[in-house]
């Protein structure tokens, strides 16, 4: 039906109201969950095509009620079922108040909500009934499920399928905060087999699982490979058991749905925001205009020297853990996009007209383009002396640059203060490492199809050694590692022995919410 529906009104369609249909056996644990509450009436804020209507016992979908903002999506179900649409309530969810539910069981729709319609509106009315305001950020599905949380009676239950990149977000304190509420919270269920559940999806998804019958001690979080895993779940052992005493709604939650052998000796930790920042690459809103390869600088008469700065634009530009002059030189010869046209100060008649060219082709009409003046100055950056890969498959990719060239956004970059310029070696190796790297792994967002990414304040909030711990790897088993890094590509096991002086006994891992500085 989901391809007919879709056939019939479009992908846009779909894709402005986001809709994403439940998958038939998930649909059919979460109805199970829900009816396992003492109380018989469920309720569906996203009716969309009637997946958990469809999964009910007949007798119980007397005790079923509905609301769906999209008129077509009920006309279609309707027309092609034959069905009644008495049980469905037309409109949006998020602006009708003053209801309670029994139950509650939803997919819902998942867009940014700031491509919401009448999201102020909206905004105040959470404000009023919830206590809260919900940032630019939030997606819909998280605005949702805070809307069910505070409309769920007490001995409900509740089961939501949504993305689970709230849990990793600083959007989604809001939403654990208010998960945490009344100790209510059962488990949450990550399934990685999202393409299967969700296949045109590009995001993590889970299943929310709320029992409001009893107060909860812990909260299981489950990792699921396979659909199929939801028969019988709760007779597998969950990942974690994490005591309600121990969540911290400011910290990243992701990482409980991780098996992990170690854990993290604190007191030789800090954060890596004590040597640096990383900050994001250079955006420029029009990277067809912005970034120039040799020959096209030759072609539009420009001085390269005066109004072109070394840039890396793509991350496939970068193959291995270092850079140099002497391969951002290479690019050049090979005529790569790898100048970023940049000017400051008085122009030459070949850059007035290069702008003029731009602005014929609507380069100065773009989301970003726009909003600067002038449209053409990019922003003031000095070269990263770390570049870490802002998404990755695998493993995060991190080079140590020591070629004087900028970076776009396929990179974010570190810069040290005048503290961390001395560990900038210390700190490349310990993120190359097999050590660092499942630490720092730990503040990544995961999203669909085994995607991992990082935002700029999640890596400086990543636990990294601290200088004592520096201090005590000789100075030249650094620049040995160093040497034998540039050589094998692998950073050598005799310091991955000294990194692994960080991890205490095998066990659950310990995070720390104010790392010592």
């Amino acid at each position: 039906m989901t391809t007919d529906y879709t056939e019939c009104v479009g992908e846009s369609h779909r894709r402005e109201l986001g809709q994403f249909f439940t998958h038939p056996s998930v649909a059919r644990f979460m109805v199970r969950w829900v009816s396992g509450s003492n109380k018989k009436a469920i309720f569906d804020p996203a009716f969309g095509l009637g997946a958990f209507w469809e999964q009910l016992p007949r007798g119980a979908r007397d005790y079923f009620r509905a609301m769906e903002v999209d008129p077509k999506v009920i006309d279609f179900w309707t027309t092609h079922g034959g069905r009644s649409r008495e049980f469905v309530s037309i409109g949006n969810y998020l602006d009708t108040w003053g209801q309670s539910h029994e139950n509650i069981v939803c997919n819902p729709p998942y867009m940014r909500f700031q491509k919401f319609r009448h999201r102020e509106v909206i905004n105040e009315k959470f404000e009023h009934h919830v206590g809260v305001r919900l940032s630019g950020y939030t997606n819909t599905a998280s605005a949702f499920l805070i809307k069910s949380l505070y409309e769920l009676d007490a001995g409900g239950r509740l089961a939501y399928i949504m993305p689970l990149e709230f849990l990793n977000t600083g959007y989604g304190k809001i939403v654990k905060k208010k998960l945490l509420e009344h100790r209510s919270l059962f488990g949450i269920i990550s399934l990685d087999c999202e393409k299967e559940v969700f296949p045109d999806a590009t995001t993590s998804v889970g299943i929310i699982l709320v029992d409001k019958s009893k107060r909860h001690d812990e909260v299981r979080f489950y990792s699921l490979d396979r659909v199929e895993s939801l028969v019988g779940f709760q007779s597998a052992a969950p990942i974690s058991e994490v005591d309600y005493r121990g969540l911290d709604p400011d910290q990243k939650w992701l990482p409980y749905f991780r098996k992990r052998e170690f854990s993290i000796r604190s007191d030789r930790m800090t954060a890596l925001n004590f040597y640096g920042c990383f900050s994001r690459g250079i955006a420029t809103g029009a990277n067809e205009f912005f970034a120039l390869s040799r020959t096209k600088i030759l072609r539009i008469g420009l001085d390269e020297y005066s109004y072109c700065r070394p840039c890396i634009t793509k991350s496939s530009q970068i193959k291995g853990p270092f850079f140099g002059k002497s391969d951002l030189e290479q690019l050049k010869n090979d005529d790569r996009p790898v100048f970023l046209f940049s000017v400051n100060g008085a122009m030459s008649g070949c850059a007035r007209e290069y702008i003029k060219d731009g602005e014929k082709q609507g380069f100065n009409e773009r989301y970003l383009t726009r909003n600067r003046n002038p449209w053409y100055k990019t922003e003031a950056r000095e070269s990263a002396s770390i570049l870490l890969g802002v998404f990755s498959r695998g493993g995060y990719k991190i080079v140590r640059n020591t070629s004087g060239a900028l970076n776009l956004t396929c990179f974010h970059g570190f810069h040290p203060n005048l503290f961390g310029a001395n560990y900038q070696e210390h700190l490349f190796l310990y993120l190359s490492s097999d050590v660092g790297r499942q630490v720092v792994s730990l503040v990544m967002r995961k999203y669909g199809d085994s995607l991992d990414k990082f935002e700029p304040n999640d890596i400086n909030d990543a636990l990294v050694p601290s200088p004592e711990f520096f201090e005590s790897i000789p100075m030249g088993a650094i620049e040995s590692a160093m040497s034998d890094y540039r050589a094998t590509n692998k950073v050598p096991d005799r310091l991955e022995r000294e990194f692994e002086r960080i991890w205490e006994l095998r066990g659950s891992i310990a995070l720390v919410s104010d790392p010592p500085r």
